[in-house]
């Protein structure tokens, strides 16, 4: 999920990048006892600015996010086959971090943080809902409510063309939990009574449909976060983005 943000912007804040100093928060020693108050203190005061992206480096703006698109079968392949298209995520910018800790010899971040999403996109909806056929298509609304990230990010340290360390992230991974997901199809069949039963359905049964599409909405935000900060490792030395 996208869950991500978070540390590109901690990155970016925690170490002042060398960017305009009246936009980003000063560096935190890596030998400072108290490295990971001041690394949250500093994400979180650069988080919104940050998520809007930084064309000087390259980096892409990530809220809204665009994830192309995500399908589910209700209940099952035998039911209703419905495709989310053409999807933007709003809410990025606004999310809160929680706790965030640094174990510099493992070469581990961690990081608990907190979100709210409205997703914006359209529909196709095909299948037989009990015994009533239905074909439609339309604009789609999402909200997740209160989604819970965990998040693990492992890194190495590498030498690059400037003979400078820089660090290397090698592997992540992600746990969400949605505290509430309601979703609202519109033009269904131009029938409103089939179209309240079809979004009372969606919504009673919204634990499935976040089953299904988290893989998918995790994967798309992991993939434009993790180019963003690969991008920006690629940029700033260890040194800069973690000084003694």
């Amino acid at each position: 999920m996208p869950e991500l943000l978070y540390l590109l912007c901690l990155l970016a804040s925690a170490a002042g990048l060398g960017l305009r100093k009246s936009e980003y928060i000063t560096a935190c020693s890596r030998n400072d006892p108290n490295l990971n108050e001041c690394a949250l203190k500093s994400a979180r005061e650069s988080l919104h600015q940050f998520s809007m992206g930084d064309p000087s480096r390259g980096l892409e703006p990530l809220d809204p996010l665009y994830v192309p698109i995500m399908t589910v079968y209700l209940p099952n392949e035998n039911g209703l086959k419905l495709t989310f298209k053409e999807n933007s995520f709003c809410g990025l910018s606004a999310l809160r971090l929680n706790d965030l800790k640094f174990d510099l010899n493992k070469k581990l971040i961690t990081a608990d943080a907190l979100v709210n999403l409205d997703v914006q996109g359209t529909y196709d909806l095909s299948g037989k809902l009990l015994v009533i056929p239905i074909k439609s298509s339309g604009d789609s609304t999402i909200k997740l409510k209160n989604t819970n990230l965990h998040i693990r990010f492992w890194y190495e340290h590498v030498k690059c063309d400037d003979d400078e360390i820089h660090w290397k992230i090698v592997k992540h991974d992600i746990k969400y939990e949605v505290e509430k997901a309601t979703f609202r199809l519109e033009n269904l069949l131009n029938d409103k009574v089939i179209g309240d039963q079809v979004n009372r359905f969606l919504n009673e049964m919204w634990r499935e449909i976040v089953a299904d599409v988290g893989p998918t909405i995790s994967q798309s935000l992991s993939a434009a976060v993790v180019d963003n900060l690969t991008k920006l490792l690629d940029q700033v030395s260890y040194d800069k983005l973690m000084p003694e």
